[in-house]
């Protein structure tokens, strides 16, 4: 008789025990559901004021606005980094010429921005698409407004 009870809880036990260990497993998976990659919250971390010697960034979430010495720029994209830091995003580039400028006579060519985010500091490369060489690289701190000398 106690072989037979033995024998008929056992697949329950056993039965009760697999469903308690799935619901764990579960619970911890969903508890991990509402973490953070490291890609949304290095996004949310770019926002804000980043600036260095000759460069000017504001950074939204929608891409940023750019001011050089005689020049100024726009990324037309959001900025989010990969693991690493690393991003490539396109934009606009517009030299200026000291004097007055005509209406509607800024001469926008597209650009793509790329860098490097490491903590406080991100290291920026401008290149006019159609151009071999870069227009210049910059390194960027956040929260400083940098030092830009406009043309005049």
């Amino acid at each position: 008789m106690n072989l037979i009870s033995a024998l008929t809880c056992l697949p329950i036990a056993f039965v009760l025990w697999q469903g308690s260990s799935c619901h764990s497993a579960n619970s911890k998976m969903n508890n991990n559901s509402g973490a953070r990659s490291p890609a949304s919250s290095q996004k949310s971390d770019v926002n804000g004021v980043w600036g260095g010697q000759h460069i000017n960034m504001e950074v939204s979430d929608t891409g940023a606005e750019i001011n050089y010495d005689c020049a100024h720029g726009r990324i037309t994209e959001r900025i989010v980094p990969d693991r690493g830091g690393h991003f490539n995003v396109k934009g606009l580039h517009v030299a200026e010429r000291p004097g007055p400028t005509r209406e509607g006579g800024e001469n926008e060519q597209p650009a793509d921005y790329s860098g490097v985010i490491n903590g406080d500091e991100m290291t920026l490369t401008v290149k006019v698409r159609g151009r071999s060489e870069a227009l210049g690289s910059y390194t960027l701190k956040r929260g400083s407004t940098g030092r830009v000398m406009k043309c005049k």
